[in-house]
């Protein structure tokens, strides 16, 4: 029978733990970069442990999980051989998957999922829904070259690449960080330079503008809405107070209401910044460093990094 080891985000104390498991399914498990999780035999009793009263699971320390009658996964003659691989495989290297968030904001506009009423649309028949994004397509663009950027860091020099990211080579971790860094400066200063002085809020503007303009376009004469003449920042972040004061959801906004559609433009687009700081604060980097279950390492030796390139080629 093969065992497993993951790792799980306590609730309590929002670290790392780990915990074992029999015929898991998961072949790849993440960990945070910042942790540094050492799993040799001498230093297992540093781990954080959190209780998992799980029939399907094995503990590593049932002395400490408080149930001596559990069963240890210590005792289980694959674990010895998997956890050395384990640790040979972390002295060659980590899998890293790259995520970059928050630079893309779009939103969606879908009068089915209104409560207007047919009458109030044209023909009595909503058009076809529509998505907006931040930026023009020159912006979009640009934003994507710096972020392909970030990949550019390896090559067959310092990594390997797989299904779910790249090896990266031990010796290389030094680097990688501080060329995440590097990249992630390189993408803020982007921005500051070429969406500072007012031209951001006016991207904000002008994609606010289009989803007012597509209600605006499916409004019939019956409709009782009142479009504005000029959209201002400052009346945005002031029916958005309001949406959020009332705590309003797109069901409960009426209809009827004479601002009917500036309300739903304010709360369709409240994910999104409406000034450049703001945006930047929400844009990260992160590159995550993964590990293989255990019980992928029971049959195998890892003592080279072409033992775990043959490895990952059978995941």
């Amino acid at each position: 029978m093969l065992f497993s080891i993951g790792f799980y985000a306590c609730p309590v104390s929002n670290l790392l733990c780990c915990y074992t498991q029999i015929n898991c399914n998961r072949t790849i498990c993440n960990y945070d970069e910042k942790l540094h999780l050492t799993l040799y035999k001498r230093k297992l009793d540093d781990v954080l442990m959190s209780p998992k009263h799980n029939p399907s699971q094995l503990s590593i320390f049932p002395e400490i999980s408080g149930d001596l009658s559990a069963p240890s996964i210590a005792t289980i003659p694959e674990f010895d051989k998997a956890l050395g691989n384990l640790i040979k495989m972390s002295d060659l290297g980590a899998f890293i998957q790259i995520n970059i968030q928050g630079v893309e904001k779009i939103f969606s506009l879908n009068l089915h999922e209104l409560n207007i009423p047919i009458d109030f649309l044209k023909n009595n028949i909503p058009p076809a829904p529509i998505t907006v994004h931040l930026f023009p397509q020159n912006t979009r663009n640009e934003l994507k070259k710096l972020t392909y950027e970030v990949k550019a860091f390896f090559n067959r020099s310092n990594s390997f690449k797989t299904s779910f990211g790249f090896f990266l080579f031990r010796n290389h971790f030094p680097s990688w960080k501080t060329y995440l860094h590097e990249r992630q400066e390189a993408l803020n200063q982007y921005l500051s330079d070429t969406l500072s002085k007012g031209v951001y809020g006016q991207f904000f503007l002008d994609h606010f503008q289009q989803g007012y303009d597509y209600l605006k376009d499916a409004a019939d004469e019956t409709a009782p809405w009142v479009f504005r003449d000029k959209l201002l920042l400052k009346d945005i972040q002031e029916v958005r107070n309001n949406l959020i004061e009332t705590q309003a959801t797109l069901s409960t906004l009426l209809a009827t209401d004479l601002d009917f559609p500036f309300q739903v433009l304010a709360m369709k687009t409240t994910h999104i910044p409406m000034v450049l700081h703001q945006y930047q604060s929400q844009i990260h980097v992160h590159s995550i460093f993964k590990t293989i279950h255990l019980e992928y390492l029971t049959d195998i030796d890892v003592n080279t990094i072409e033992d775990v390139r043959k490895l990952t080629d059978k995941l």
